[in-house]
């Protein structure tokens, strides 16, 4: 959800009383936060997907996977 993605943006801490921002950072920049978001969820509907051997094309993760040649 979006606190993940906050605090992999390194956005938010985490307290006794909830989330909070930290010194310096009053709010954080939605439009990477939309486009990290987006990134994320995509990224989660294609491993579920290749996870479930449903993925229609496979090769593409192993390509990713291998690193430059």
């Amino acid at each position: 959800g979006a606190r993940g993605v906050l605090r992999l943006l390194g956005y938010t801490e985490e307290s006794g009383e909830g989330l909070s921002f930290p010194e310096g950072v009053p709010t954080p920049h939605l439009p990477r936060v939309a486009a990290v978001t987006a990134d994320v969820l995509l990224l989660r509907a294609e491993l579920d997907l290749l996870l479930a051997n449903q993925h229609p094309n496979p090769q593409f993760f192993t390509h990713i996977l291998e690193g430059p040649e």
